[in-house]
């Protein structure tokens, strides 16, 4: 009895406290904000925290970030996927100015060869400024990459390749032993894929065919299986006949240097104008650089006076003074 009592009561106390007064609820704490991370953001957030110290000297974030943007992209991103990358491309770039106030020091920067080598490395840092800027500067319109892209279709095709291979052995190159994949001649290779070609045009069952007959094991195994590939993925005479060709359709023998591919196509996709366009834009600035690079080139062809002294063949006019043939009067090197 008393136990029911004492629980009536307890539950009675609890409806008339919840009746009479609100409960106290401790404000939920207000969740840490996460710090910035990477050098950019961090210089970003607060360019003056010291995030080092390097031989006694405070480093700031942003003194950091413009000693590592100095370096070229590549090596950067090297450094940045490797734990405790920046770290170590912090300390070699405090080490590299370093060395180089003591070369300073001494003036070796007016000496030879470094003398030369500086200046060679100014103009060809400068040359690459100018064909980026070159580069930034085209900016094609949508209009512009809609044609381009409607003007080569073939372009953004994109196939499911296998392939039959059938090896020889090049000229020169030592025969493997008889009976191992490629201990053929190329003419006995052709032979061959030309016989194939004609069973698969037959009917013969691609699968089955490269299991048994292709000297690519790995692929074999897989039935000729290679994956997908665009055009530009592949060596120009492979591509070219192989995008020629219809789902199912299979090509010529193909040579390259060791033996003849079968390939057929699997299937064939299109990729979308708008999956294309970043790879449309890339497309059109490279030929505007190619038109700037291919204009100069014609401007500066150079006219040899001399073979001699680019080491080419050819005879050396009799007019032509040169180390090797001085001019009248001039002692030849060593006399």
């Amino acid at each position: 009895m008393k136990s029911s009592i004492l629980s009536l009561f307890l539950l009675t106390s609890t409806i008339a406290w919840a009746q009479t007064a609100a409960p106290s609820v401790s404000p939920t704490p207000a969740p840490e904000q996460l710090k910035a991370r990477g050098p950019a953001a961090v210089a970003q957030e607060e360019p003056t925290r010291v995030v080092a110290v390097i031989n006694g000297q405070n480093i700031t974030a942003e003194q950091a970030l413009k000693l590592l943007k100095g370096m070229p992209a590549n090596e950067l991103q090297r450094f940045e996927q490797t734990p405790g990358g920046l770290t170590s491309a912090l300390q070699q770039l405090f080490m590299m100015q370093h060395f180089a106030e003591l070369a300073r020091q001494q003036h070796l920067e007016q000496q030879d060869p470094w003398k030369s080598q500086l200046e060679f490395y100014r103009e060809n840092l400068m040359a690459q400024a100018y064909i980026g800027q070159v580069s930034n500067s085209a900016k094609p319109t949508a209009a512009d990459l809609k044609s381009y892209y409607d003007q080569h279709p073939q372009q953004f095709q994109e196939a499911k390749l296998s392939a039959i291979f059938i090896g020889f052995t090049p000229p020169g190159a030592a025969a493997p032993a008889a009976g191992t994949p490629g201990a053929r001649t190329e003419d006995a290779a052709r032979t061959k894929s030309d016989d194939l070609v004609k069973k698969l045009r037959g009917g013969a069952d691609f699968v089955q065919t490269a299991k048994t007959e292709s000297d690519n094991k790995p692929s074999a195994a897989k039935g000729g299986e290679l994956g997908s590939f665009s055009p530009d993925k592949l060596p120009k005479e492979i591509s070219d006949p192989v995008f020629k060709l219809k789902t199912g359709e299979i090509t010529d023998p193909i040579r390259e240097s060791n033996g003849f591919y079968i390939f057929k196509i699997d299937n064939l996709n299109k990729k979308t104008f708008e999956q294309s366009q970043e790879e449309i834009v890339t497309t059109l600035k490279n030929e505007q650089v190619r038109k700037v690079l291919d204009s100069n080139s014609k401007q500066y062809e150079i006219q040899v006076q001399d073979p001699n002294f680019f080491n080419l063949p050819g005879k050396v006019g009799a007019q032509t003074p040169s180390l090797a043939h001085p001019a009248p009067g001039q002692p030849k090197p060593g006399k």
